[in-house]
C-alpha cells in the first residue's frame, strides 16, 4: 500500500468519511431520541390540559344543569367562554330567584305578623261587648228587679248588636276573598238609602257630639238599579268610621250628579268629615287587609281594620274603587264613582232595604216546621215566631223531621244544618225526592261559604246566620209565604 500512495490517500478518505457518516448517524439518533422525549414530554403535558378542559368542561356543564334542572346540549363547537357565560348568566338568575325569595319571605312575615295583631285586636274586640253581657247578665240576676232589668236591656243591646256586627264584617270579609259574593241587581231609592243609614247611625254620632249631613244634588236620579245591601253596606262602612276618628264634628254625604242619558246615571258619593285626618304615606296601608293606619288606632278608637279593606272590594266587584283625599288634623274625604242604569219612577222601586226600619208582618196562618236539636234555639226561635202568629212544629234531627213532613203539611222549613243522628244536608235531600216546592231556609250557624253553597246545591232555598235578625226572619218568611197564597 506504500507503494501506491494514491490508493492510500482513498482509503484514508474513505475511512475518514465512515467515521463522519457513524458520528452524523449517532448524532442524527440522539437527535431522534431527544426529539422523541421532547416530542412525548410535550405530548403528555398536552394530553393532560386536554384532559383537564375536559374536566373543567364537564364540571361546568354539570353545575349548570344542577342549576337549571335541564340538560344542556354539548358539541364540539362549544368552548369554555360560552359555558362560563351560561354558567353566569345561571348564577345571576339564581340571584335573582333567592332576592325573590327573600323579598316574598319577608312579606310573609310582615303578614303574619299583621295577622297575630289582627288577632289580638279580633279577641279585644269580641271580648269586651261578650264581657259586658255576661257582667250585666249577672248583675241582673243579683238585683232582680224589674229598674234593673230596663236600666240595662239597652247597653245588653249594643254589646250584642256590636258583637253581631263585628261577626258579620268576619264573614263577610272570609265571602269575598273566597270570591263567593253574588250581587244582585234590583231597583231602589239611593236616597232612601242615605237617609236610612243616616238615621240608623244617628245615636252612635251623637255620642261623639258629631252632626250627620245629607248633601244630594238636585239633579242625581235616586232610583237605580243596582245592589242595595252591598252599597248600603259600604255608606255604612265609611260613615261609620268618620264618626269614629271625629269628635264634635261634622259627617257630611254628599252626592253629586255627573252624567246622565236615557238609561244610565253615573254620579259620585263622598263622606267627608272634619276628623282626625290620616297621613299621605298611611293611604295604602288602611286599604290593606289586618292592617289600620297606627298601631294605637286600635287602642284608642277601637275596630278591626277590615271596614275600608270590605268597602274598597265590595267596589271593585261594582266596578268602581274607593278614593280617598285627607290631612292630618283637618279630616278625610273618601268617594267612589258608581254607573248604574236608573229608573223614572218609583212603581217598582224597594226601599225594604235596611232590616232596622222594615216593619215586621203578621204572618197568622203560616205553619212551620222548626228542625233544630239545641233547646236554647228552639225556644229563641218559638217565642220570635208566636210574636208573627206562626204555628211552629219541632223537630230536634233530620230523621224526625223527614217523619213529620211525610205526616203533615208545611208551608216552609227551617233547617239547622248540623244535628246528630240525621243533618240538615241529609234530610233536605231526603224532603226534595218527596216536594221540590216546598221552601227550606236554612238557620244556620254554619258560616263555611262551602257547607253554604253545598246546602243551596242540594235545594236549600236560601239562608239566615246565626245568631239571625229577628227582622230578616220575618222578611224571608213573609216572602214565601205571599209567594205560595
Amino acid at each position: 500500500m506504500s507503494h501506491h500512495p494514491e490508493l492510500q490517500k482513498f482509503i484514508e478518505v474513505v475511512n475518514l468519511s465512515y467515521l463522519n457518516y457513524e458520528k452524523d448517524a449517532e448524532l442524527f439518533e440522539q437527535s431522534t431520541r431527544l426529539n422523541d422525549i421532547e416530542y412525548s414530554e410535550v405530548n403528555k403535558k398536552l394530553k393532560a390540559e386536554l384532559f383537564k378542559k375536559e374536566e373543567i368542561h364537564q364540571k361546568l356543564v354539570y353545575a349548570i344543569n344542577q342549576l337549571n334542572d335541564k340538560k344542556v346540549k354539548v358539541g364540539e363547537e362549544d368552548n369554555l367562554i360560552e359555558l362560563l357565560n351560561i354558567l353566569n348568566q345561571e348564577i345571576d338568575s339564581k340571584k335573582e330567584y333567592q332576592r325573590q325569595l327573600y323579598l316574598a319571605k319577608s312579606h310573609a312575615e310582615k303578614a303574619n305578623e299583621a295577622k297575630s295583631d289582627f288577632l289580638s285586636v279580633m279577641s279585644h274586640e269580641i271580648r269586651t261587648p261578650l264581657n259586658a253581657i255576661i257582667g250585666l247578665i249577672y248583675i241582673m240576676e243579683k238585683e232582680n228587679t224589674l229598674s234593673s232589668f230596663q236600666e240595662n236591656i239597652e247597653v245588653l243591646k249594643y254589646s250584642a248588636q256590636n258583637l253581631y256586627l263585628l261577626i258579620n264584617n268576619i264573614l263577610d270579609f272570609s265571602k269575598i276573598e273566597a270570591g263567593k259574593v253574588e250581587l244582585e241587581n234590583i231597583p231602589f231609592d239611593l236616597h232612601e238609602l242615605i237617609q236610612q243609614i243616616a238615621k240608623s247611625l244617628q245615636i252612635k254620632a251623637e255620642e261623639n257630639n258629631d252632626t250627620i249631613v245629607i248633601e244630594i244634588d238636585k239633579n242625581f236620579k235616586g232610583n237605580i238599579f243596582s245592589d242595595p245591601l252591598r252599597i248600603g253596606q259600604i255608606l255604612t262602612n265609611l260613615i261609620s268610621n268618620a264618626i269614629k276618628f271625629t269628635r264634635e264634628g261634622t259627617i257630611k254625604v254628599k252626592v253629586t250628579q255627573l252624567e246622565q242619558d236615557q238609561y244610565h246615571s253615573k254620579f259620585k258619593v263622598e263622606v267627608i268629615d272634619s276628623g282626625i285626618g290620616i297621613a299621605i304615606d298611611k293611604f295604602q296601608q288602611i286599604f290593606e287587609k289586618f292592617e289600620q293606619a297606627e298601631n294605637t288606632t286600635t287602642r284608642k278608637f277601637g275596630g278591626t281594620g277590615l271596614g275600608l279593606v270590605i268597602s274598597k272590594k265590595l267596589l271593585q266587584l261594582l266596578d268602581s274603587d274607593i278614593e280617598l283625599e285627607s290631612e292630618v288634623g283637618k279630616g278625610s274625604n273618601f268617594s267612589f264613582v258608581l254607573s248604574v242604569p236608573y229608573l223614572s219612577d218609583h212603581s217598582n222601586v224597594n226601599n225594604d232595604i235596611l232590616y232596622h226600619d222594615y216593619i215586621e208582618e203578621n204572618l197568622d196562618g203560616l205553619r212551620v216546621l222548626l228542625v233544630e236539636d239545641n233547646l236554647i234555639n228552639v225556644k229563641v226561635a218559638e217565642k220570635i215566631l208566636s210574636q208573627w202568629n206562626v204555628q211552629v212544629d219541632v223537630a230536634l234531627n233530620g230523621l224526625i223531621a223527614t217523619q213529620m213532613y211525610e205526616s203533615g203539611k208545611y208551608d216552609i222549613i227551617l233547617m239547622d244544618l248540623a244535628m246528630p243522628v240525621m243533618d240538615g244536608y241529609e234530610a233536605t235531600i231526603n224532603i226534595r225526592f218527596r216536594d221540590i216546592t216546598v221552601p227550606i231556609i236554612a238557620l244556620t250557624a254554619s258560616a263555611s261559604y262551602g257547607y253554604l253553597e253545598k246546602a243551596m246545591l242540594i235545594g236549600i232555598n236560601e239562608y239566615i246566620l246565626k245568631p239571625f235578625n229577628p227582622k230578616e226572619l220575618n222578611l224571608k218568611l213573609r216572602k214565601h209565604f205571599k209567594a205560595s197564597v
